[in-house]
């Protein structure tokens, strides 16, 4: 007699005797996860470890993609028996299972991309709307800096004019500073200019403790002593030329005649100063004669007041000038000829009757000309 069997997988039923009544029916026991197959629902702890499976072998084929330049597709993973094999578990033995599409293009697409999304009219509003409004914020952006910059310009005009002005004195502390007190600015150099007769080489000696000074800190009194000693010169001025020279100009005194002197003659200028003394005159320079042969006579004042007076081709005409007191005054011509000039008032009336008078009657057609009194002029 066969002992009845019940569904696979369940534990055989004891034997009854033959005698004994019919076997009652045994309940089915719920098949177990292997015999279930893939019918079963995987738990959440399995759903966790198929997930953290599926990112390792996502990040291993990322990895050797980046390693080779090229994408390949991600090596299946090697399922033991028993596990998950995509979401779902297989029993001992049972044949695999052919894989789907969609498992298969997992692999290839590693990067999907999202499908444009249309916009509706109310959406493309919207984004207009939102551009306006950015355009907008930024024209009054624009616009305001500009009003700001228009209502401050005075306040710029005003500190770039400070700017300037502090600028200004800074670098005129600055080239004062470095002038005074560095050898930059040292003398090294003295130039006499116009001096012939005036000894230079004696202005220059006189000068030598400047030398190396700084140009700012040279001594003008001591330049004015080495001038001064010179009788000749009328008068100086000093120039200084950075960075090492200091140059001064002389304007000597100009003879304007000659006084007799025991030893032959005196040059001597508009002032009465000694120029030279000399054995003889040199032409083209009056001889003096006033009271007491000296330039301190008034005669002598009167003289140089009347050649001042006198028109320069005049003046290079005289040959000597007789002026024993001050309103009685006689020039003679290089001819011979006589002027009768007497004081030096009206000098210039006196000037226009003489040259018309020397036009109408030229230098040796008359010995004599009377201005003294110009409106009753004479000639003799």
């Amino acid at each position: 007699m066969k002992r009845p069997q019940g569904p696979p997988g369940t534990p055989q039923s004891r034997p009854q005797h033959s005698s004994q009544a019919a076997p009652q029916p045994v309940k089915p026991q719920p098949p177990t996860r292997a015999q279930q197959g893939t019918s079963a629902r995987p738990s959440r702890a399995e759903r966790k470890q198929n997930k953290a499976d599926l990112k390792k072998q996502k990040k291993s084929s990322a990895a050797s993609q980046s390693r080779s330049g090229t994408r390949a597709p991600a090596p299946a993973a090697s399922a033991p028996t028993g596990s998950r094999v995509q979401g779902t578990l297989r029993p001992v033995g049972a044949p695999a299972r052919p894989k789907s599409n969609s498992a298969q293009s997992d692999t290839s697409a590693s990067r999907p991309t999202k499908a444009a999304r249309k916009l509706t009219a109310s959406q493309q509003e919207a984004l207009e709307a939102k551009r306006k409004l950015k355009e907008a914020v930024k024209a009054r952006k624009a616009f305001e800096r500009d009003e700001v910059r228009r209502f401050t310009a005075h306040l710029r005009r005003r500190r770039i004019v400070w700017a300037s002005i502090a600028g200004s004195f800074v670098a005129i502390l600055i080239f004062v500073g470095v002038g005074m007190f560095t050898p930059i600015l040292a003398l090294q150099n003295i130039v006499v200019e116009g001096a012939t007769r005036v000894p230079a080489d004696q202005i220059i000696a006189s000068l030598q403790p400047e030398l190396n000074k700084p140009l700012p800190l040279v001594d003008m009194g001591a330049v004015r002593k080495a001038v001064e000693a010179q009788p000749l010169v009328k008068s100086y001025s000093t120039v200084a030329v950075p960075p090492h020279t200091l140059v001064v100009k002389v304007v000597e005194r100009a003879p304007v005649g000659y006084l007799p002197s025991p030893n032959g003659f005196i040059m001597v200028d508009p002032a009465g100063v000694v120029i030279e003394e000399t054995p003889e005159r040199v032409p083209g320079l009056p001889l003096f004669t006033v009271e007491g042969d000296s330039a301190r006579s008034k005669g002598f004042a009167a003289a140089i007041d009347v050649i001042n007076s006198l028109p320069a081709g005049l003046a290079g005409q005289l040959d000597e000038v007789i002026a024993n007191t001050t309103d009685d005054v006689t020039l003679i011509l290089t001819g011979g000829a006589r002027v009768f000039w007497g004081g030096p008032e009206n000098a210039a009336m006196k000037n226009r009757v003489l040259s018309q008078l020397l036009t109408l009657n030229p230098v040796g057609s008359v010995s004599e000309y009377d201005v003294s009194s110009p409106k009753t002029a004479v000639v003799r």
